[in-house]
Order: structure tokens, then sequence, then C-alpha cells
């Protein structure tokens, strides 16, 4: 065994220890692994990197990006909540149909992705349905690996030995060579878990996981006591509104209700905006407002054209999708402190309207936009969730102190999930026929 075969196996050997210590990220390991075997002269510059250049390598990244296009268009939180509406309260049925749904979105995209979107979703039904996140989290993991050998696609390794094959002038495998065997497999690891499995499985742990630490959407407006004063208004034509600012309607001076943010529907993608002073109101514009409810019934008997939408018990659901609220937290050295919430301008400064404020941990009543703002003052603010993103960078004033749950579940581009089924789809039938190589699709 001559010295290059030794120098070989010593970085191989090292590069194992690495993966397996954990002390260094995996693709870190990986790269150092090809510099070392670029200047210890083993390989070629041009050899060492060939492997960037591979279609492989951009056809992995791209199943990546297909995973988060599912995440951020909602899809894959649409898919929990049917796995909920479906399992109901039994946990083996939830079992079952999580590894079928992970494992059958990881064939057909990177595995490592396809966990990686569910763990949210999994996260999410583990509270709700009141399982410990452990146990749906391991067997999810098992299926998104076994999900890997469904198909050509699944996994990498599946691809590199069909690439091999058709280097070697040997027919490559098709997109469902690896079906019968993964379909098997993954059949006896869902009966293995679902009657013996899920009885090894920690039966500790905080259903929810570490997202059931975070306050709710409800316990937020709970707390800063304006859990019956949000609601949604839209604007029919003929009002009278349409055409004025909100700074002209002054809705909040003449019947004390806070416009939050305003959606105005259209045909692509309809976030919800911020309420600005110059923001003029349309017919079709759905209004965001805080407000109580007699007030409220004083805005709808004095502005006609207005139309109160969604009962009661559907309100929350609709602002935790639609709707951004984040609690913030002044700090010793905030320009804000000492001025009123109209002098400071925060709704033009920061496109969020502040919906309550805590001093020493009640609720201030009455008009709290004029009172003085005071070190320590914690802020229920509102607006859409980009307005809650950004904020989360400003460090001078503030810092954000609490981000509801929910969050968790927001897709800022959920009206465009019809397309991204439609791509993910159109990719599946150009693999599946051999239309195009897999990379291009």
């Amino acid at each position: 065994m001559n010295g290059e075969i030794l120098l070989v196996f010593g970085l191989l050997l090292a590069t194992i220890l690495l993966f397996v210590s954990d002390r260094l990220r995996m693709d870190i390991v990986a790269i150092l692994a090809v510099l070392a075997l670029m200047l210890s002269g083993l390989l070629t510059p041009k050899e060492a990197l060939a492997g960037f250049g591979d279609p492989l390598v951009v056809l992995i990244a791209g199943l990546f990006v297909i995973g988060e296009g599912l995440f951020r268009t909602g899809v894959a939180f649409a898919i929990g909540n049917w796995l909920l509406g479906v399992a109901g309260s039994s946990e083996t049925r939830l079992l079952v149909l999580l590894m079928l749904v992970v494992a059958g979105l990881s064939a057909f995209m990177s595995n490592t992705g396809a966990v990686a979107v569910f763990i949210p979703v999994a996260l999410n039904l583990s509270a709700k349905a009141g399982v410990p996140a452990t146990r749906l989290l391991m067997p999810m993991a098992f299926a998104g690996s076994l999900g890997g050998m469904l198909t050509l696609i699944g996994t990498p390794p599946n691809l590199v030995v069909s690439n091999q094959l058709s280097r070697a002038g040997m027919q490559a495998f098709n997109f469902f060579s690896f079906t019968p065997l993964g379909l098997l497999i993954l059949v006896a690891t869902i009966i293995f878990i679902v009657l013996l499995g899920r009885f090894l499985l920690p039966k500790e742990g905080d259903p929810g996981g570490h997202s059931r630490d975070r306050l709710s959407l409800d316990d937020l407006i709970s707390a800063y006591a304006i859990k019956d004063r949000l609601f949604r208004l839209r604007i029919e034509s003929g009002s009278p509104l349409i055409g004025q600012t909100l700074g002209q309607a002054l809705l909040r001076s003449r019947f004390g209700v806070i416009v939050v943010a305003v959606r105005r529907p259209s045909r692509g993608d309809a976030p919800v905006r911020p309420a600005l002073v110059s923001t003029e109101y349309r017919a079709g514009d759905i209004l965001y407002l805080v407000g109580t409810e007699q007030r409220l019934g004083e805005l709808l008997r004095a502005v006609e054209g207005l139309q109160r939408l969604s009962a009661e018990a559907q309100q929350r659901q609709i602002i935790a999708r639609e709707l951004g609220l984040a609690e913030v937290l002044l700090t010793p050295r905030s320009q804000l402190v000492g001025q009123t919430i109209r002098e400071a301008h925060f709704r033009e400064r920061f496109g969020l309207s502040v919906l309550g404020i805590l001093r020493m941990g009640k609720p201030m009543k009455g008009d709290f936009l004029a009172t003085r703002l005071d070190f320590g003052d914690s802020l229920l603010v509102g607006g859409g969730w980009r307005q809650i993103d950004l904020l989360q960078a400003e460090q001078g004033d503030f810092s954000v102190l609490t981000l509801p749950r929910e969050m968790d579940e927001v897709a800022p581009h959920r009206q465009r999930a019809p397309w991204a089924l439609a791509i993910v789809a159109g990719m599946l039938a150009l693999m599946t026929f051999n239309v195009v190589p897999s990379v291009t699709a």
C-alpha cells in the first residue's frame, strides 16, 4: 500500500470523524475534505472542483427551492390542516398519515427539504392534537429517508448511481425504477412503527415542542384586553369612504376605531398593507380595525357601504393568517420615551399601528394614544406580516419581545399556491415521461 492510498484513507477517516463529532457543519466538512485533497496534490484544482459543475448539484439545489416554494405559498400547512382533519384525535392515524405524506413529498424532492418543510407542520399538529412532538418528529424523519427510495430524484444516491450507469454506456434507471422495493420498505416500516415502534418513542415532552412556549395570538390580544375588539370591514361600491384617505376620513376621532391595515384584493398576491395617513380607500378594500362593539355599531350606522365580515369565532383565525401582530418593549435609550404615539408618528415610521400598551404589566385603558411613553412600556403593534419581519431588524428604539406562534403558519405568498402546485406537477410530469433531462425539469 503506497503513501497516496494511506493519505486518502487518512483523509477519509478524518472526514468521517468530523461528520460524527458534529463539531462543524456538514457542508463545511465536505468543503474542507475537497480542499485537503487539492492541497495534498491528490487531485488537481480542476478535478477537485469538477463536481460543482455537475448537473446533479444544480438538480439537488433546485429541489430545495421547490421545498421553499411549497412552504412560502402555504401548501405545506394546508396539507397539515388536512392531516389533522382526517386523523382527528387518533395518534395512530396521525402517525400513519404524516409518514405517508412526508414520504410521498420526499419522493419528489430532497428528503431533507421535505422534512424541513414539515417540521413546523408537525409541531403545529403536536400542539393541536396534544401529542408530544418527539412522537411525531422521529417517525417523520424515518419517512423522509424512506421516501427517497421511491423515485429516481428522491435522494442524491439514486441520481448518482443512475448517472454512473449512463456514463458506463448502460441503461439508466427510469423515474419509478425504485418504487416497488421502496414502497415495500415504507409499508413495512409504517407497520413496525404502529405495532411496536411507537411504544419505544419518548412519551414525555410538551405537545407543540418549543413553539408551545411562545404566546399565541389569543394570549397576546387577551393580555392587552382587546380580545373582543378586532374586526374586519369591507368597503362596498357607493360608500362615501371611497376616494378619501385615512387622514381625511378621521374614523378614529369620529368613531373611536383604529384602522390597523388594509387588504386590497387583486388577481395576484394581495398582502395586508399598513394603513397610513395617505392610504386612499377604494371599493373592495378590506379594513382591519380595533374598537369596541358599540363604537363599531356607531360606525356602521353612520357610514353607508360598509359590510362586516366573518363570524366572531372565525375572526382570530383570519387575523392570524393575514394580519401581523407583535409585542415590542421600549429600550432605555429609545427616542420614543416621553412622546405620545401620535407625536412619535409611529404608523408613518414603522408602517404599524399601536393596538395597546402594557405598563407595569397592566393594559392601559382609554385614549392610550395620547399617553406619554415610558421606559419598560410594552406595545402591541399590528399591520402586515412583512412589516413585522422588518420590525425585527429595528434595534434602536425597541426590541421585539414576542411574536405569536401563529407566525410559523404564515405563508407570505399564499395567493400563489395554485402556481406552486402547477409548477411541481409540471416538473413531475416532465421527469416521469423523460421529456427533458431531470435538471432541466
